[in-house]
């Protein structure tokens, strides 16, 4: 049997001004705050036999509301890519944040993947308050429960290969079922580490990004990344306007809004 390998692509569809002390727990020197801007994302994943979609971002609505710079909805820009919304039949959700979970009723035939963890902690006592709150849109929580009781979930707990060759692993840490994705592709293992990282700073630099449901699980989110990888790994951050410079659009049409990862 031939063994699965896959293209990865990031498809970028909203940005943000920020500074750097926005990006990192120990702010640092507030006399040296240089700008560091932040991109939004979603990733395809596809084989001749799978295409996966991970995260789906948020909609034109949410982005005015929440101040972010709207440039297309992501779930359209597949499209672009040769594939169909209505013919996905995976969603990885890494967690479920207001810009991960904004469009998943685009998805009509898909199943959704989801840490147990984050889905209990969501429908759960302290979802509710205002720290916590922030970080979701109550639609976009009741659609995914609605998805729950037409049987469209997949819960997993910990680490599991979901389809071949793509695995994830639950760390917990910036939300409380964070997980991130493993892939197997042509020129070595691409990890889509969401938020895990938002940007190559915080992983690299050991420095956990703000918004935190648990400091000591940040860390050991960190030291998973690292226990998973090897030389050849590529690790791609959630939110890090990098991605865009260190790969290449699929096609001259795609620049700026697309990148093959491999």
């Amino acid at each position: 049997m031939e063994e699965m390998i896959y293209e990865v692509y990031a498809i970028k569809y909203a940005t943000r001004a920020a500074a750097a002390s926005e990006h990192f727990l120990d702010a640092g020197d507030p006399h040296e705050n240089p700008a560091m801007p932040m991109d939004y994302f979603i990733w395809l994943v596809k084989s001749a036999a799978h295409t996966v979609v991970i995260d789906a971002g948020f909609n034109e609505a949410v982005a005015k509301k929440r101040k972010r710079e709207f440039l297309r909805c992501p779930v359209e820009t597949l499209r672009r890519l040769d594939v169909m919304a209505e013919d996905v039949q995976h969603v990885i959700v890494t967690h479920m944040h207001y810009d991960h979970i904004g469009n998943l009723e685009k998805f009509p035939n898909a199943n959704f993947i989801v840490q147990e963890s984050e889905m209990r902690f969501w429908t759960g006592r302290y979802a509710s308050r205002m720290e916590f709150r922030k970080l979701i849109e109550v639609e976009d929580v009741v659609h995914l429960v609605k998805e729950n009781f037409e049987g469209r979930i997949e819960f997993v707990s910990g680490t599991k290969e979901v389809l071949p060759n793509i695995t994830v692993y639950g760390t917990g840490g910036h939300s409380a079922g964070l997980q991130f994705v493993k892939v197997k592709t042509a020129t070595g293992d691409v990890i889509l580490a969401s938020d895990v990282s938002h940007f190559y700073a915080n992983f690299e630099q050991d420095r956990p990004y703000p918004i935190i449901h648990n400091l000591a699980e940040v860390y050991g989110a960190f030291d998973q990344l690292r226990a998973v990888s090897d030389e050849k790994t590529m690790m791609v951050p959630g939110h890090d306007p990098q991605v865009m410079e260190k790969f290449e659009p699929p096609n001259p049409e795609l620049k700026g809004i697309v990148v093959r990862i491999a």
